[in-house]
């Protein structure tokens, strides 16, 4: 298939694409281990297997992980034992969405703006989409050895694939692994996400009375737990909103980042509010630690409040750390800091248990794999110098198949620019990002095809 043939092909399919989008956006694929939900995942898996075999892919299957987990799609294609082996990832799995969007698993297409919204149209049914349309456009004659891998509990947090991973390394062994789980800067600007911050989170407990008590009665000499809780989150930033905690690592990001005012329009940040820190904009959101409360317990909530003095407060303390960054090291640092005495000024019981980690990730956009992408990206988008960003979350996959496989390339990518608004109300995607990236990963395949493993993983001589 030449380039021109590919370009056409790709465009004659995305009507296939689309509908097939909007079929998998009407499964409300939100994971649990309840029966129900369980139910609906397996049933976008089954769709998926489904599709998988009928553009080629026969041998798609399904993998059970657990008898509460949802299946993993699993399918292969082999061309010869010299040719590079690609890994392709995506997640079948959404967030549930919020009770201000009833219709979330109702797809609607916008005929002007040509974007479809719909729970899970960008993340990450977008980046199966792609995946699937490689497929499609080759026709079952793809020019590499693949490996297709669609998860089903990502955005739950549980890690379940990260620990399957390790005890199964031959399902995953690639030369290329490409993660159809990030996006574009802008629309229409062909980007490479090339840095990953880490994650390091804890749950603080503070105490100081055995049960709650009447506030009148007692409040004044008692501390409130959710006060002193409060005073020690306070505590977190500095003056000028920098992360306080001591040791920390952090870095000069060199590499693409947003405008405040793009920034500010992206985020949705209010008129009027000043932004964070100090340090370039980009360094704040990609090689620098941020810190956030993203979970609370203690006083009732607004609606149902009484006049009680609070024993006990809870909070998870997520922070995003560098690239860098020991993950571990992060949590002993902000356990350490959060038991300061200066932060604790009535010796209020404190406990601090460590509550999740995952490792950041740093490519190296000199590998040949790097050198492809960018330019598979240029020519579907053309005109357009495609970019190296950073992104501010974690991908704890991204280093566990980075350890099994040292020696190949990590390619981030897909269609979740910033309008998608993804794990929000109203998601949508753009049609036209999403013909633009299954191209760009169909020339990608269609050049990888050209090359040895040897030659991708830079081991020839």
């Amino acid at each position: 298939m030449n380039e021109l043939d590919l370009r056409a092909r790709v465009k004659s399919i995305i009507g296939d694409l689309t509908t097939h989008l909007e079929d998998l956006v009407r499964i409300p694929s939100v994971y649990s281990p309840a029966p129900d939900d369980l139910e609906r995942v397996r049933h976008a898996a089954d769709t998926i297997k489904i599709l998988l075999q009928g553009y080629g892919l026969t041998d798609a299957r399904l993998i059970e992980l657990g008898a509460k987990d949802a299946p993993l799609v699993y399918a292969t294609h082999t061309v010869s034992p010299k040719a590079p082996t690609v890994l392709l990832y995506a997640h079948y799995d959404v967030v549930q969405p919020d009770k201000s969007w009833p219709d979330a698993f109702t797809p609607h297409i916008d005929t002007a703006t040509r974007r479809m919204s719909g729970r899970g149209a960008a993340d990450d049914k977008s980046g199966v989409i792609m995946h699937l349309g490689a497929a499609h456009a080759f026709n079952g004659d793809i020019p590499v050895n693949l490996k297709v891998v669609m998860e089903g509990e990502e955005e739950s947090g549980l890690e379940v694939l990260e620990k399957y991973v390790p005890a199964h390394r031959d399902l995953f062994t690639a030369d290329l692994i490409v993660v159809a789980d990030t996006g574009n800067y802008h629309l229409g600007k062909p980007t490479l996400t090339t840095s990953l911050r880490g994650l390091a989170a804890v749950d603080v407990t503070v105490t100081t009375l055995d049960s709650p008590k009447h506030s009148g009665m007692y409040g004044g000499p008692v501390p409130d737990a959710f006060i002193v809780l409060a005073g020690m989150i306070a505590r977190l930033h500095d003056a000028d909103g920098n992360v306080a905690v001591p040791g920390l690592d952090k870095s000069t990001w060199a590499g693409h980042a947003p405008t405040e005012e793009e920034f500010r329009a992206d985020a949705g940040v209010t008129e009027g509010v000043k932004l964070m820190g100090t340090d370039s904009l980009g360094s704040r959101l990609y090689s620098k630690p941020s810190i956030n409360v993203v979970g609370l317990d203690g006083p009732p909530p607004w609606a149902k409040s009484i006049n009680q003095l609070q024993g006990t407060a809870k909070a998870r303390i997520s922070m995003r750390i560098a690239p860098q960054q020991d993950p571990e090291k992060a949590v002993r640092l902000l356990s350490e800091y959060l038991q300061r005495p200066d932060l604790n000024p009535w010796n209020a019981i404190v406990k601090v248990e460590p509550a999740g980690t995952g490792e950041g990730f740093t490519a190296d956009t000199n590998a040949p794999g790097y050198k492809a992408a960018a330019e598979a990206l240029e020519y579907a988008y053309p005109g357009e110098k495609t970019a190296f960003a950073g992104q501010g979350g974690s991908i704890p996959l991204v280093s566990v198949v980075q350890r099994i496989n040292p020696q190949a390339s990590v390619l981030l990518l897909g269609c979740e620019e910033p309008l998608c608004r993804i794990h929000a109300s109203h998601e949508s995607v753009s049609l036209d990002e999403l013909e633009s990236m299954t191209l760009a990963q169909c020339r990608l395949l269609q050049q990888l095809g050209r090359m040895t493993a040897a030659e991708l993983t830079g081991s020839s001589s």
